[in-house]
């Protein structure tokens, strides 16, 4: 039977030879995902701190499929960067949702994860941020944290710099619930009052008022219209 292939993403046998300095080489053969076989190596003083540091090498060894400026070893501060230069190379925002993306990203979201690469951004520190910010900030900012991050997450995807999108599997945001307001008597009666001689009094210029507006409150007062 035929040798089975290596699954991407895996390695061989490792072996061990002497190298410079008393030190040890450790050596295996490693399946990129590109499904190409290369050989990696690292040293250590002891045959077992070679192999942990090849191990270790292994971990972080970037994807040779990641294209562009982004990889796994990419600082997170590239990402928005790319991130952004991409929202106005596809043009499709509008340019007030356009900045507040960019707001959103550069105040809320940029100062906690500036420190990282994108490989340390795990879907616990994006589950801890997002909930941190909902109970000390609130419901909406971190609504909107979750969006512009999801959103260059999404990019590093595409990029094949991260596997998947940490902010997919971060628990859902739960809205605080609110309390309907309704006026009182005496606020309703203010309001009309107010309506009635608003710019009917002497000293104003212009023609007087129509009465549509007293018409569309009460309107909206007998159906419970609501202005949004």
């Amino acid at each position: 039977m035929a040798r089975p292939r290596t699954p991407i993403g895996t390695f061989g046998d490792i072996s061990y030879v002497k190298a410079s300095g008393n030190q040890v080489r450790a050596r295996t053969r490693y399946r990129d995902d590109d499904g190409r076989v290369r050989r990696v190596s690292a040293t250590g003083l002891t045959k077992r701190e070679a192999e942990r540091n090849l191990k270790k090498v292994l971990a972080e060894r970037s994807s040779y499929r990641a294209i562009g400026e982004l990889t796994a070893n990419s600082s997170f501060s590239t990402l928005v960067e790319v991130w952004l230069a991409d929202l106005d190379l596809e043009g499709r925002l509008a340019p007030s949702t356009r900045a507040l993306y960019e707001r959103n990203m550069r105040q809320l979201v940029l100062p906690v994860f500036e420190g990282y690469s994108l490989r340390e951004i795990t879907v616990s520190k994006v589950d801890r941020f997002l909930k941190a910010l909902a109970a000390n900030k609130s419901y909406s900012m971190a609504k909107q944290a979750r969006t512009v991050l999801s959103l260059a997450f999404g990019l590093a995807v595409r990029y094949d710099a991260i596997e998947k999108n940490p902010v997919r599997d971060t628990a859902r945001l739960r809205k605080p619930p609110s309390q309907a307001m309704a006026l009182s008597a005496g606020q309703v009666e203010a309001i009309r009052v107010a309506v009635r001689s608003w710019r009917r009094s002497p000293g104003h210029s212009g023609p007087p008022p129509d009465g549509q507006l007293e018409q569309i409150i009460e309107v909206m007062l007998g159906t419970s219209a609501r202005i949004g």
